[in-house]
This record gives C-alpha cells, structure tokens and sequence, in this order.
C-alpha cells in the first residue's frame, strides 16, 4: 500500500475520509524515506512539521548534562512530532532521531492548520489526535510516580509490544525512568503481564 493510502486509512479509522479531504492530504503531505540515525528536529529550532510513521522506529529525547533522556517512542501507525514547539510554535530543547530506516510522511503545521479550517472531520481527528498522546503522557506520568520498576516495564509490554524488541536496552531504561542494570534485572525475571 502507498505511504499516503496508509496515512487515509489512518485517519478513517477515526472520522470520514471524503475525497476532497482525500486530494488535500495529497497536496500537503510530504513524503520521505530517511536513513537511521537522522535527525528531524534538534534543540534551538522550531519543529515545523508533524509526521506519520508508515515504516520505522523513531524517538523524542533531550540531553539532560551527559545523559539522553528518552521521552517517546514511535513505530508504524503512529505519529510524531515535538509537541511543545510543533504546538507552540517556538524552540524547545528536544531531538527526534530515526533509529531504523523510516518512511514518513511530513504535514507541515501551516497547511495543517488550513486542512483544519476547510474539513472540520480533519479538525475532530486532529482533536482525538491530542486527546490520545495527553492521555498516554498522563498515564506515563503516572507510571513514573507511582508504579514499581517492574509495573513500568510490563506496562510498555502491553502497550507497546511491537517496539520492544526494536528499542536498545539503554533508551527504554531512559525512558522507564530507570538505570539500565534495573532494567536488566526487571527482564530477567518472570514476566508480569
């Protein structure tokens, strides 16, 4: 299936795709194939654009002193962006880094912004859209505060089954809130879920 089929599908999933909505996601969507190991937003920018994953494995992280500190990841159906900037519209301080090659298509924020205007089923997903990351960041929160290493752990297994095996051992720790020797031990043990 061609990468701008799958984002249509994507988006049927949750509102109705007319085709005058159809040609317009045509218009404005940027496709791109990239490398592992490139960066599509770094510290000090403004992150224009917001991008669905068709293929690959990227991650939202920021340098805490010497440390990277993994804040999200995203694999195929999924989508990514540096929420604060992309949303606020000035620099922030974090990378999204492809860590397998990806395929991607680019929405930039402007013509986004239109297609919300003129197709007001675009605006609801766009809605349900948010809805679902702030919901996912509250629960992740929530993890970090209350839940034991090992609660952490299985709660990426479950919700995110398809990535684990993808993301190295030291930004999943990162990201769970925990060293990577903790998360070693936590594997090692039977499993919770």
């Amino acid at each position: 299936m061609h990468m701008i089929e799958t984002l249509t599908e994507h988006i049927r999933q949750f509102t109705p795709v007319s085709p005058r909505l159809e040609q317009r996601l045509l218009d404005i969507s940027e496709p791109q194939v990239l490398a592992k190991g490139i960066f599509l937003h770094s510290p000090g920018k403004i992150c224009q654009a917001t991008y669905y994953v068709h293929s690959g494995l990227l991650r939202v992280f920021y340098r805490k002193g010497e440390k990277e500190v993994t804040d999200n990841f995203a694999a195929e159906g999924e989508w990514i962006t540096s929420i604060y900037s992309f949303m606020r519209n000035v620099p922030d301080n974090c990378y999204i880094e492809t860590l397998e090659p990806c395929e991607l298509i680019a929405l930039n924020i402007e013509k986004l912004e239109q297609c919300f205007i003129d197709f007001p089923e675009m605006e609801r997903f766009g809605r349900i859209l948010i809805s679902k990351y702030f919901m996912e960041q509250s629960e992740r929160i929530i993890s970090l505060q209350f839940h034991a290493a090992r609660e952490r752990y299985a709660f990426f297994c479950k919700t995110s089954r398809n990535k684990l095996p993808r993301v190295p051992l030291g930004m999943l720790a990162s990201h769970l809130g925990m060293t990577q020797e903790t998360l070693s031990r936590v594997r090692a043990e039977k499993p919770v879920f």
